[in-house]
């Protein structure tokens, strides 16, 4: 699991800092904290069978319910992952329901590539 840079915010130019992502991600949040991620994909479509996702720290299982894993986790893309030559954003409005008790947000990639980029701003 790679540990991704935030971008603080500010009133002074910031560059993007766009880091390659793996299949397993964090970067560490304030709890209720806003934050954008700005996701760009190369030529090479990430084809996945799933979503990319935030893991969903806070959710609690019906009584007397087996849920899949991941049942709760919020999906940051299409079905598929991106598309190749594609930019995508994600805005978390408040950071608190996916930071694990560490102070991490957990990001899942199915499935990656070189060409898969993120840049994380905030908090806002």
């Amino acid at each position: 699991m790679a540990t991704l840079t935030v971008r603080a915010s500010g009133l002074a130019f910031s560059p993007p800092n766009y880091q390659a992502v793996s299949a397993a991600d964090k970067f560490a949040a304030v709890p209720g904290g806003k934050y954008l991620l700005h996701y760009k994909n190369g030529a090479t479509p990430q084809a996945a069978a799933s979503a990319n996702t935030l893991t969903d720290q806070t959710a609690v299982a019906p009584p007397n319910s087996a849920p899949a894993v991941g049942w709760a986790d919020v999906a940051t893309s299409g079905a598929t992952g991106m598309a190749a030559t594609t930019e995508a954003t994600v805005v978390i409005p408040n950071a608190s329901r996916f930071i694990d008790a560490q102070g991490f947000v957990n990001i899942k990639h199915p499935v990656t590539f070189t060409t898969v980029t993120v840049d994380i701003y905030g908090p806002l």
